[in-house]
């Protein structure tokens, strides 16, 4: 008896051969026929629905070995999820094996070496409350609900990026199950060829089930927003300060039409604002000087300013509508200025989004993460200075194609005023994207890694580096 539901043409999979592998998982194993598959196939992107042929959540690496063998011996397509939010719909397949890592939540905690192990499968929220019951946290994305996982192999640009780097800048050690089966400690040590091309290259060499990460002091932070008119002279101070501002200060503006929050006044509902975001990571008493040109920008006081003293972990309240799943179309990359031309673009467009459910993101970086060489790991792009992204995000299937096409147009206007990508804010835009994401060295670097150790390319769904190149 085989497999009763598809899979890629030639592939037979016999029903005994999928009673054994579950029968063996320590995890669950999740067909089209279980009462939870549809909840378990969604991705929080809903503009991805696909329908793989199985479902493996796994409980321990012993069950991510189980399913990378069973995939590789059976020809299945295999998607690895962490958190879900791939961009591109990596973290799911049609008539394939996701391997979900989402009951690995473990984490455990040395506050004295200030190092911490944590499972793929945990949130950056629930990893950042963790180490702040020790007032430590370890440099990270930006939204609660992000899977460990995905954000460090790719990079990891978070709140603290200017004071703490990239959470690649942090990471001590990985275990990973590879595509032959084996579980490997992977370090400066242990297959350094290895640690360096997992610290910037995403998923592409093995599935990681474990990191272990520094932890650096930072329990209360200033942190928070201060809200403005978006226009554009508001902008250009902000672009300007943040580049020279103390590395203690990392700062995100969010350019959207203004939601109806409890901080947002009632006649600025729905207009066009910029909200700064910021997280201070040092002295308070200095940060509350640090922060003040945040409080005056474009010549006039914010209309409204939540900035505060806050556990860590709170900042993340910031963008918890994020975490919901919604239809989204994004676009992003690195840029070496912010000129009077791409903001006034940034704030002509925002006026005229289709549907008031979007953004444009812009980031500050440089600090810690800039100051890290280079080569020393595969993330390529440390010497810029903005990171900005387009996000056309929407609840209904009805909106999305205007939501969608807006995002485009508006990238068609930046791109050309861009200088690389970032892997984990990339959807799937082929490989000349891919490519802008490494410097031609390092690409070649991490291909020859790739032949290495997947020279099959099992482990394909993701920002490919290809093997045969």
């Amino acid at each position: 008896m085989t497999l009763p539901h598809p899979v890629p043409a030639g592939v037979t999979i016999r029903q005994s051969e999928i009673l054994d592998l579950e029968a063996h998982m320590l995890g669950d194993l999740i067909r089209p026929a279980h009462d939870d598959y549809d909840a378990a196939r969604q991705v929080r992107n809903l503009s991805i629905d696909r329908h793989p042929a199985l479902i493996a959540r796994a409980a321990d690496a012993a069950d991510v070995i189980r399913a990378v063998t069973f995939a590789r011996d059976h020809h299945l397509p295999l998607a690895v999820r962490s958190g879900g939010h791939s961009l591109a719909g990596h973290s799911t397949v049609d008539a394939g094996l996701v391997l979900d890592l989402s009951r690995m939540r473990g984490i455990s905690i040395d506050p004295e070496r200030r190092v911490a192990w944590a499972q793929p499968g945990l949130t950056w929220g629930a990893y950042s409350e963790a180490a702040n019951a020790h007032s430590l946290a370890t440099s990270a994305g930006d939204t609660a609900s992000v899977g460990v996982g995905g954000l460090t192999l790719g990079g990891g640009i978070g709140w603290m990026v200017r004071k703490h780097g990239l959470t690649i800048d942090n990471l001590l050690s990985v275990e990973m199950v590879m595509a032959d089966g084996r579980l490997l400690r992977v370090n400066a040590a242990e297959h350094p060829d290895l640690f360096w091309a997992v610290r910037g290259g995403g998923g592409n060499f093995g599935v990681a089930t474990a990191f272990q990460l520094r932890l650096q002091p930072a329990g209360i932070v200033l942190g928070g927003a201060t809200v403005y008119p978006a226009t554009f002279q508001v902008l250009r101070d902000w672009a300007d300060f943040v580049v020279q501002a103390p590395d203690e200060l990392t700062s995100i503006v969010f350019v959207m039409p203004a939601p109806p929050a409890p901080f947002i006044p009632g006649e600025q509902v729905g207009k066009l604002i910029a909200l700064i975001g910021v997280v201070y990571a040092g002295d308070l008493a200095t940060g509350e000087r640090a922060i003040a040109p945040l409080r005056r920008l474009g010549g006039s006081a914010p209309i409204a300013d939540i900035t505060a003293r806050m556990r860590y972990p709170e900042i993340f309240q910031l963008t918890a509508e994020a975490t919901h799943p919604v239809l989204e179309s994004v676009r992003a990359g690195f840029a070496n200025s912010l000129s009077n031309a791409i903001l006034e673009s940034i704030v002509e467009y925002g006026a005229r989004m289709p549907v008031p459910t979007g953004l444009v993101q812009l980031r500050g970086l440089g600090g810690a993460m800039a100051r890290v060489p280079v080569d020393a790991t595969a993330f390529a792009h440390r010497d810029k200075a903005y990171m900005v992204t387009l996000v056309g995000a929407c609840g209904e299937l009805a909106e999305f194609e205007r939501q969608r096409a807006w995002t485009h147009e508006l990238w068609s206007v930046l791109q050309p005023h861009m200088s690389g990508a970032y892997v984990n804010s990339l959807e799937d835009e082929g490989q000349s994207r891919i490519l802008e994401a490494y410097a031609p060295a390092t690409y070649e670097r991490l291909a020859a890694i790739k032949r290495q150790y997947d020279p099959t390319n099992l482990f394909h769904l993701n920002q490919n580096i290809r093997p045969n190149e």
